[in-house]
């Protein structure tokens, strides 16, 4: 399972949604990150409280980090087209997790309601 950005920030804020991301965190399940959601982390976390460092190391300790290839920014940009046609504010960092999370074959944890019409997703 892939956690986006939006799970882990729920997470470390420890908010209700966080309470069933930790669930996730604390089994023995295999989870991945990517490199777009590590520096989204570690943006919100220097803007807010300084605990960026922290914060990445804990994720990169967790997670198995998918490196962004070409097949994922050729994948992600196919992705971004598509979803742009319906969603005007569809980001190209999503467009990077879904694709990431595509290359692995697993799911994507998230409550960003982005990702609610695309079947790897698992909504908070």
């Amino acid at each position: 399972m892939l956690l986006d950005s939006f799970a882990w920030i729920e997470y470390f804020m420890g908010t209700e949604e966080g309470k069933r991301v930790k669930e996730v965190v604390e089994t023995e399940v295999q989870l991945y990150t990517s490199p777009i959601i590590i520096a989204e982390i570690f943006s919100k976390s220097l803007r807010t409280d300084g605990r960026a460092e922290e914060r990445r190391n804990f994720i990169v300790k967790r997670c198995a980090v998918i490196p962004i290839d070409e097949q994922i920014a050729v994948e992600a940009a196919k992705i971004h087209a598509e979803a742009k046609k319906t969603m005007q504010d569809f980001g190209l960092a999503d467009a990077f997790v879904l694709a990431s999370a595509r290359f692995k074959g697993v799911k994507v944890l998230t409550g960003d309601p982005h990702f609610k019409s695309f079947s790897e997703s698992v909504m908070l």
